[in-house]
């Protein structure tokens, strides 16, 4: 997927599958599909949430997620259970009209009533206190099927970081083996 999606652009699993930069994991059973199709549902309608409807109802999203028993190592810090309530009540409105796009979509259903997404995910908009903000991040997300109704049960959000220089790539570029040594290219030269 090298283009950024908005939810509206997401059709099917198969869909998605053609967009990913590598090929699709191994681990799709196609007894599973249905499943993934229902997933690939929950995810546009929370992508509809976040782009749409958290800009007049931000408790409405609280129906996505596993209140009591939902933790996220976010980009900011580690929620643990079962404290995303406040946290929520928190990001949510800072965020504002926030503008999410999407890219590199995968969706794996794990059993009939769990299974996660992977994904690289841009976030721009202006906060509640006037703060412009434009980043993109590596996400996975745990669902689970709760009475009936997918929920986020655990979610993790990262940047690739530089090891040398300890600063985080706020565009989600970084490869692994463009930062992996603790030492900047050249710094040995300094140390003789």
């Amino acid at each position: 997927m090298l283009n950024w999606k908005k939810e509206t652009d997401f059709t099917t699993v198969d869909a998605l599958h053609k967009d990913l930069s590598v090929p699709p994991s191994r681990f799709h059973d196609e007894a599973l599909k249905s499943t993934e199709e229902e997933i690939l549902g929950f995810y546009k309608a929370f992508g509809n949430f976040l782009n749409h409807v958290s800009h007049t109802d931000v408790p409405a999203g609280k129906d996505f997620f596993e209140l009591k028993d939902y933790s996220i190592f976010d980009l900011m810090g580690t929620v643990s259970r079962p404290n995303l309530e406040p946290h929520y009540d928190h990001i949510t409105p800072y965020l504002g009209k926030t503008n999410q796009q999407f890219r590199e979509v995968e969706i794996v259903a794990v059993t009939k009533d769990f299974g996660y997404i992977t994904a690289i995910q841009r976030v721009d908009g202006t906060a509640a206190d006037g703060s412009p903000y434009d980043f993109s991040f590596r996400s996975t997300s745990l669902v689970r099927k709760v009475d009936e109704a997918w929920k986020y049960v655990h979610e993790h959000y990262s940047f690739p970081v530089n090891m040398a220089t300890k600063l985080a790539d706020f565009t989600g570029t970084q490869r692994a083996t463009e930062s992996v040594e603790f030492k900047k290219k050249g710094d040995d030269k300094k140390d003789a």
